[in-house]
């Protein structure tokens, strides 16, 4: 069983490697796709080109086994939408003969509240079973008809030869976000404890992040 796990990883960092061996570890999922998205429909534009964001999801996947970076958005031309992702991924099992179980998306409670907004979302659980990370405090209210989404769907165990399931886990996150990074290196400060070396390496090399307009 695979979990996906999305983002514009702009740049990709220790939260987010964190939280998918996490939620790999507590589901007891084979591996994780860290899947690039290329450009999402649902939100601002990435500051840094999407070839510069790839090489650096390579270079933080090569330091897990568990994690394999995926390019399939870049390869498909149009806005990234998740429901097309998600149907291309069974095509691909199906065609390869693969296990035909559904792969857990993986969502923090920050996309997961603008779910709403997603290209077919209410057809997105019948290709996956959903899994939202949530995290103590959390203050953004849920509208009505994603509370009612997710009640019809809820369980408190994943059962990975259904399709449909939605899950909430609290499990301990790192507190660190890309805008902080993006914004400490926009100052010149350090941050090489928050991501991968060759991550941090490549940062310095092709001296991204380096002015005020990334910290968006």
């Amino acid at each position: 069983m695979i979990g996906i796990f999305g983002g514009t990883f702009d740049p990709v960092h220790s939260g987010h490697t964190h939280a998918a061996l996490s939620v790999a570890s507590e589901l007891g999922l084979s591996s994780i796709r860290m899947l690039l998205s290329a450009r999402p429909g649902h939100r601002m534009p990435s500051q840094t080109s999407k070839e510069h964001r790839w090489k650096m999801l390579q270079l933080a996947c090569a330091e897990h086994s568990s994690l394999i970076a995926d390019d399939r958005e870049l390869n498909r031309p149009g806005t990234s939408y998740s429901f097309d992702t998600l149907a291309a991924i069974a095509a691909d099992k199906s065609a390869a003969g693969e296990d035909s179980s559904a792969p857990v998306w993986i969502l923090g409670h920050d996309s997961y509240v603008t779910l709403t907004s997603w290209y077919r979302w209410n057809e997105i659980t019948n290709l996956c079973n959903l899994v939202v990370l949530d995290r103590p405090g959390q203050m953004t209210a849920e509208e009505p008809n994603l509370v009612n989404f997710f009640a019809r769907r809820r369980c408190e165990k994943i059962d990975h030869s259904k399709v449909g399931q939605m899950l909430r886990l609290l499990l301990p996150m790192s507190e660190v976000s890309a805008t902080f990074i993006r914004r400490q290196l926009s100052l010149g400060q350090s941050v090489s404890d928050l991501l991968a070396p060759k991550v941090n390496q490549y940062i310095e090399q092709h001296q991204l992040y380096t002015t005020t307009e990334s910290i968006v």
